[in-house]
């Protein structure tokens, strides 16, 4: 009986550590190579146009969600969007946005943006 408690816990323990649900769609069939982990990904909101100075190709689109109730705020789906934006190779994150789905007794928080790299200045 005592094995089957543990067992139980061990399972309720490993499911709550998932409170985010991450979607990540390519725009290219190219790969970038992955950034350094202390590089700061800068995160556009829609509002917010980027200098027509700075051109950059779109290379895909990230989604990620997660409940209020499990801990999930913008914040933490902000830099959970910059960790799959350092993987992928992205300069940026444009057109990004978190909303806010009320439910009866629980929010659902939704980060929608876009992953850029940019023009290299030869390419100009």
């Amino acid at each position: 009986m005592i094995m089957r408690m543990l067992l139980l816990g061990l399972v309720v323990l490993s499911l709550a550590g998932c409170a985010t649900s991450t979607s990540y769609i390519n725009y290219t069939v190219h790969s970038f190579p992955p950034k350094d982990k202390y590089y700061s990904v800068n995160v556009y909101p829609e509002s917010q146009a980027l200098p027509v100075a700075n051109p950059y190709y779109v290379i895909g689109k990230v989604s990620i969600e997660g409940y209020a109730s499990s801990g999930v705020s913008p914040e933490t789906l902000t830099n959970q969007a910059r960790d799959v934006a350092r993987r992928k190779g992205a300069d940026a994150i444009i057109n990004s946005g978190t909303e806010v789905i009320q439910y009866w007794h629980d929010a659902l928080l939704r980060f929608k943006g876009e992953l850029i790299i940019y023009v290299p200045a030869e390419v100009k």
